[in-house]
């Protein structure tokens, strides 16, 4: 019972600190560019986590191993391509509606790629996951909708979510076997090499303002939590939770983002209690019987 409070506690400080990192990566667009600023944050968390997995720990990476994280980051640093490249022809609120369908992603292969098999209330959950999550997002954005239109980024995201939950459902199957911080290390670092190709063809080096304070201290706080302690708690979780339940909690993202965004506005989120009282209940039916 202690453990499953334990969990919990961790799982919403990971979708507290996801749901943060939206907020604190837009404001150092216009310092950086999307690809140089993600391989910062990569470089940096490799080089906090260097102390950690240096010379005398006890851990041993086999090749095939290696190949295996290689391919969990690919994935990984898929997503943060995809993302910013959509966001050429979409809208950031639009990409948020599409983010909710990515918990049943996870659930259509963490069937095929581990055999987890949903039942029927957790089915329902992320339908009602979805619905909660959607409706949040339409009331923030002034009953915004994607149904009028579908862009080309639209569809550019909607691969990218797709590849996002490989990389969740590849972590589960592929990194428990090491320590949390020890695969956290592996992934990035693996990721900072497969981004240094397009850092050098279309990361804009000479656009980024070194000397800006507050362009530091966004990229401090994304590297130290926003990107270390995401990724070292979602590597934790997964070691002890189901991925469609991990993955279920993303739908409290757009009620974050909302309440981080706007705790002066008290009748937007009067409105929205209902949308997230829905995404309360679809967690409840995702998780119970995880």
């Amino acid at each position: 019972m202690h453990s499953t409070y334990f969990h919990t506690a961790l799982l919403l400080l990971w979708v507290s600190l996801l749901a943060s990192s939206f907020i604190v990566s837009e404001q150092v667009l216009p310092y950086a560019s999307p690809i140089a600023a993600t391989w910062l944050r990569f470089f940096l968390t490799s080089l906090c986590l260097i102390p950690i997995v240096g010379v005398g720990a006890s851990y041993k990476i086999e090749a095939q191993q290696l190949l295996k994280y290689a391919v969990i980051s690919l994935f990984l640093v898929l997503f943060f391509v995809g993302l910013f490249e959509s966001l050429r022809t979409t809208t950031a609120q639009r990409t948020a509606i599409i983010y909710t369908f990515l918990p049943v992603m996870c659930v259509i292969l963490s069937y095929l790629l581990m055999n987890i098999v949903p039942n029927t209330g957790q089915l329902w959950g992320f339908m009602l996951g979805i619905l909660g999550a959607t409706w949040t997002v339409s009331i923030a954005n002034g009953n915004a909708t994607i149904t009028d239109r579908w862009f080309e980024g639209d569809s550019i995201f909607l691969l990218s979510c797709f590849s996002l939950a490989i990389h969740v459902v590849l972590a589960k199957k592929w990194a428990s076997t090491q320590p949390a911080l020890i695969s956290t290390f592996f992934i990035v670092s693996l990721g900072c090499l497969l981004l240094l190709p397009s850092l050098f063809l279309s990361g804009n080096l000479q656009g980024i303002a070194w000397s800006n304070s507050n362009f530091w201290l966004s990229i401090i706080y994304l590297t130290l939590f926003t990107t270390l302690g995401t990724f070292f708690l979602q590597q934790y979780l997964l070691k002890h939770l189901n991925p469609n339940a991990f993955l279920a909690a993303t739908y409290l993202v757009p009620t974050l983002v909302l309440l981080f965004q706007g705790l002066s506005q008290v009748e937007t989120l009067l409105v929205c209690t209902p949308a997230f009282l829905i995404t309360l209940l679809a967690l409840y039916f995702i998780s119970r019987d995880t």
